[in-house]
């Protein structure tokens, strides 16, 4: 809109510009955009008086596109969109990659849980801090942390949320698929939040649904003062889907999608 109104302005104040008598048959004239002399070689005084320059010239400065039609003798001049700018979010956010150090979580196929934690979690942590959110960690390495120091990080911060990154497995059936979302009751703004997480997730990754349920005996959504959800990206316990998470591209959908729903939430 600014653009347009720019635009209308300088065609205005140039194009019905009326001089003085004593200006006519002076050429040479200066024209100013945005305090920038234009060089516009077409610009000329008739002989009432009247201020003559180019459309085109005036238009494209403006940063507009002019395009004449020699049919029907139009010129239409359309102004070029601005990218819309990304909303910038003040927020604290904790994001939780599951297990570290001695606790591997998950292992198939000599691939250990808690290294697809990590690398998703720091993926969804750098998109984040793009979109202006704070990031905490409550690990950047493979170190082992207390269940109850993660969300006492949290809760001594006064995050806005809290997020545990995790991957899945069954070891009972070894085709199944999908993200599972989980927070401690439907009662709580974790629930909106696991439900937002779900929904990106899946959508980013393409990846299937294998639900989401209350869990109130996790201790990382049981001690959580602040909204608060866990995520498993998929089961390791399936081959065709550990194949997937191991893949770097996938894991950038993954921690896409977990990122999409954080901000989701944060926008509410």
């Amino acid at each position: 809109m600014k653009r347009i109104y720019a635009l209308l302005m300088a065609l205005g104040l140039i194009l019905l510009l009326s001089l003085s008598a004593s200006g006519a048959n002076q050429s040479g004239f200066r024209i100013l955009v945005d305090g920038e002399t234009l060089d516009s070689p077409a610009s000329y005084i008739s002989q009432d008086g009247t201020a003559m320059v180019s459309l085109r010239a005036i238009a494209e400065a403006l940063g507009c596109n002019v395009v004449w039609d020699p049919v029907t003798r139009t010129a239409s001049v359309s102004s070029a969109a601005l990218p819309e700018e990304a909303p910038q979010y003040s927020a604290l956010v904790v994001l939780d990659p599951g297990h570290g150090g001695e606790a591997n979580g998950a292992e198939y196929g000599g691939v250990m849980e808690k290294d697809l934690n990590l690398s998703i979690a720091s993926q969804a942590a750098v998109l984040l801090e793009e979109a202006g959110v704070t990031v905490l960690m409550t690990r950047t390495d493979d170190r082992y942390v207390d269940l109850y120091d993660r969300t006492a990080l949290a809760n001594g911060q006064k995050a806005d949320l809290f997020v545990s990154v995790h991957c899945n497995a069954n070891v009972d059936h070894d085709d199944v698929t999908g993200i599972y979302t989980c927070a401690y009751s439907r009662d709580t703004n974790g629930w909106r939040l696991a439900q937002l997480l779900h929904q990106t997730m899946r959508e980013a990754a393409g990846a299937d649904d294998f639900g989401m349920e209350e869990r109130p005996n996790l201790a990382v959504l049981r001690t959580s003062l602040v909204p608060a959800a866990l995520v498993e990206c998929g089961f390791m316990s399936t081959e065709e889907e550990l194949a997937r998470l191991v893949r770097p591209e996938y894991q950038a959908k993954l921690a896409r999608g977990i990122a999409d729903g954080i901000l989701a939430y944060l926008a509410q």
